[in-house]
């Protein structure tokens, strides 16, 4: 549900904001007031493509914010999610920014997005209907979707598409198993080798840091024998060593403390300090009788570590992915090895799986062709109802040349809306209002969405009026019964209907035209209605025919 929209330097919008609610909401105004304006921006909001005419003169850059809070099982929050996106909260914040030079940013709570990724995200979020709009419900692909939703068959559909997915990797194998002999033994004798050359490095996690502190012993030995012995000879063994000019200074100190008490602290600590240089002395001893002096085994560890960094060169940077390089070749070797056993299961199972596509395919064809013709009449009831008395909607079927996770024909919605016309494509169909209104008896049929979307809906009232505008309020009533369902209409019998009510006006300020929206209370509502009735000149009448109008 879109709960805020701020506009900023758009087209003849200067600046506006607003807060929607749920329910039927019904924008009016005078023909030319702008409405369209505000379409066009909830239109970036969704993916549209911008331009740079849309920023408004004399401005460096356009600007649309809009919040919405989708709802939990809807595909917003997966794609969300995949992109690592915060959405905690349950609310997403799209920002879309359009410069005079041309380029655009889009923001999608607070990280920068592409357009692409706003257009994924604004299909499940919200619906345009009106002219020249490109609904997914106009794209044929969708038009069997909604086919099966309508007879129920949506999930005979789903088990029809994972049959011929599991028959399609099975082929894939297949094929890959089918290559050439010659091919597959060399794969095996290079696969071989791989797993044969990682073994003999009988590699662990860590080993090139052991191998490395062994190196870094080994080549030091001799310094670090220097360094030792010539620490231990200062500390004990030169004459006079450190440790006896310690003991003479401790032996002064105590003749000092003997005539001079407060000198004993010194003398102790001189003491704890000889203690400590002996420890010092005793290790460096140890230390140096333990340096090894190993030039074979030096050179051991420098080939075992030029052999682990040529190994790392050809499957991995770290001991790890070599590891994981190593299981995936021995895993691959062993499926080259087994390829005839497999062959023959392969081959067994594409068998099966082909009888159980043919027989979920038959059978949903069948289904489906008996429940085209429940849905093109309730589609023409819809339209009838709709001052489309005329037309004709039908559901066409076409064989593929080849199987498809939909089955074994295609489906495409056909329109007429005048006898005598043979119906075309859906996205032939020409009249903005036309296809708003076939759009909303689709959708006043069945919903190809489980979740609630926000649905929009421009010019659906063009070429109505009368008993039909009353059905058309009725109909965008208990849609949003559902959904969040805005309409732009020019109709009071539907504005009646409006559950919140915002009307636009184009007006001059400081020499220049700006679009204004603002949301009507009650009594401002019967004068807008009464003004749609008769025109500018608003009387008593009029003024009761709207209160009449809204009390239903």
């Amino acid at each position: 549900m879109l709960t805020y929209l701020a506009i900023e330097n758009f087209a003849l919008i200067e600046r506006l904001e607003l807060e929607f609610e749920g329910g039927l909401t019904l924008v009016t105004g005078e023909t030319g007031s702008g409405k369209s304006i505000l379409v066009d921006a909830l239109g970036q909001l969704l993916g549209r493509r911008a331009s740079q005419e849309l920023v408004r003169t004399g401005a460096e850059r356009a600007r649309v914010t809009g919040i919405f809070h989708p709802p939990p099982d809807s595909p917003v929050v997966v794609a969300l999610e995949r992109a690592g996106i915060d959405f905690d909260g349950g609310e997403l914040i799209i920002r879309r920014e359009i410069t005079q030079t041309g380029a655009n940013r889009v923001f999608l709570n607070g990280v920068l997005s592409s357009q692409g990724f706003l257009s994924e995200v604004g299909s499940s979020l919200a619906d345009i209907h009106g002219q020249h709009d490109q609904q997914s419900l106009l794209q044929s692909r969708t038009h069997l979707r909604f086919l099966d939703r309508f007879a129920g068959l949506s999930r005979d559909a789903e088990q029809l598409a994972e049959t011929f997915r599991q028959l399609a990797a099975r082929r894939i194998q297949l094929d890959k198993l089918d290559s050439e002999e010659r091919e597959r033994l060399q794969r095996i004798d290079t696969l071989r080798f791989q797993v044969s050359e990682i073994d003999q490095l009988k590699l662990v996690p860590g080993v090139i840091d052991d191998l490395a502190t062994q190196r870094n012993l080994l080549g030091s030995a001799e310094k670090r024998l220097q360094g030792g012995n010539s620490a231990y000879q200062v500390l004990y063994e030169n004459e006079p060593s450190l440790l006896g000019q310690l003991e003479q200074v401790r032996s002064w100190l105590a003749d000092l403390v003997a005539l001079d008490p407060r000198l004993s602290g010194a003398e102790e600590k001189t003491r704890e300090l000889q203690y400590q240089l002996e420890e010092i002395a005793y290790e460096l001893r140890d230390y140096v009788d333990g340096i090894e002096f190993d030039p074979e085994r030096l050179e051991a560890v420098e080939s075992r570590l030029a052999e682990i960094s040529r190994a790392r060169k050809k499957y991995g940077e770290s001991v790890e992915m070599i590891l994981v390089r190593r299981d995936e070749a021995e895993l691959e070797l062993l499926e080259l090895e087994n390829s005839s056993a497999s062959q023959s299961r392969l081959e067994s199972e594409i068998a099966d799986l082909e009888a159980t596509y043919r027989k979920q395919a038959k059978a949903i064809s069948l289904a489906r062709h008996q429940k085209a013709k429940s849905l093109q009449s309730a589609v023409e009831k819809e339209l009838a109802q709709l001052a489309m008395t005329d037309s004709r909607f039908l559901v066409s079927f076409q064989a593929v040349d080849r199987p498809s996770e939909q089955g074994l024909e295609e489906v495409e919605f056909l329109f007429s809306a005048n006898p005598g016309e043979p119906p075309k494509p859906l996205t032939k169909v020409a009249s903005g209002g036309e296809l708003s209104r076939i759009i909303l008896s689709l959708k006043s049929i069945l919903l190809l969405e489980r979740y609630p979307k926000t649905l929009v809906f421009d010019e659906v009232d063009s070429g109505i009026g009368g008993r039909v505008a009353s059905t058309l309020g009725s109909k965008l009533s208990a849609l949003a019964q559902h959904n969040q369902v805005f309409c732009v209409t020019h109709l009071p019998q539907v504005a009646a209907r409006a559950d919140h009510h915002f009307v636009i006006d184009k007006i001059q300020r400081s020499g220049r035209t700006v679009v204004t929206v603002r949301s009507l209370d009650q009594a401002e509502r019967v004068e807008e209605l009464a003004r749609m009735l008769t025109g500018d000149q608003v009387t008593p009448t009029t003024l009761q025919q709207a209160r009449e109008l809204i009390s239903g």
